[in-house]
């Protein structure tokens, strides 16, 4: 039996609303409706704030400080641009959402 990590974010592939993947789709394909923003955004919003990301023994100050400006930056992601800028800032670090 596998069992889920608890302080792990939830990936978009396993949502069960359907409501997600129609706005990761939509993100890929680079055009999204203001509803698949906000669903994103809550997706992002999500998997920034597990808390396995603080749990890296070898995060430092610099590392430590860029997780809480990407979760700070949460809130402001309202377009598919800020929403790619995002996104490719986390992969950039490793911690890829998609």
């Amino acid at each position: 039996m596998i069992v889920a990590d608890p302080t792990a974010p939830r990936y978009w592939m396993h949502e069960t609303t359907g409501a997600l993947r129609p706005a990761v789709e939509a993100y890929l394909n680079g055009s999204m409706t203001p509803e698949q923003i906000t669903v994103m955004r809550a997706y992002l919003r999500q998997w920034i704030r597990a808390s396995v990301w603080d749990l890296n023994p070898y995060a430092g100050v610099d590392r430590k400080a860029w997780l809480a400006g990407m979760r700070h930056r949460i809130e402001n992601l309202i377009s598919y641009s800020a929403i790619k800028v995002w996104i490719d800032d986390a992969t950039l670090e490793g911690i890829d959402p998609l």
